[in-house]
């Protein structure tokens, strides 16, 4: 079992493991028009290690959780689940396409227009697969972590 302190590292890998995960095959179906396992495994560890980092480095949860609250979304509500996964998955979008598509495409002259016409699709893709899986998240980490006991 885990320590309760590490519980939002936890969570961290779940997230970004699930949501890398869907990314990478929906992204590669969305550029490619097809689904071939490689391209999807490539972007996969990419996608994973630039999101597990990013949100290590920018409070993502923190900033999704007080957007919710400002508009008094208790937690663990639908409301709060929607709220607090669009400053998420903005963040975590433009972190990612940028990321991806500067080590796909490179810096060069089409770059920015890969970079924007990705983020459409990665956004709402994003977002749905947080939305539905933010519940499970926190089923799987709460497994993982030792109850504290008095």
């Amino acid at each position: 079992m885990i320590d309760q302190k590490y519980a939002g590292l936890v969570a961290g890998i779940f997230f970004s493991l699930i949501v890398s995960l869907a990314l990478s095959v929906i992204m590669t179906y969305a550029n490619t028009g097809s689904l071939s396992l490689m391209p999807i495994l490539v972007t996969f560890l990419e996608a994973f290690l630039i999101s597990y980092i990013a949100a290590l480095i920018i409070p993502v949860n923190k900033i999704g959780g007080n957007f919710a609250g400002r508009f008094k979304a208790e937690p663990n509500t639908l409301k709060y689940n929607l709220l607090s996964n669009l400053p998420i998955t903005v963040i975590l979008v433009l972190i990612l396409s940028f990321a991806l598509t500067a080590i796909n495409v490179g810096f060069n002259e089409v770059f920015l227009m890969a970079w924007i016409s990705g983020i459409p699709v990665s956004g709402i893709a994003v977002y749905l697969v947080s939305i539905l899986i933010t519940p499970l998240v926190g089923k799987m980490t709460q497994a993982c972590i030792k109850k504290n006991e008095f």
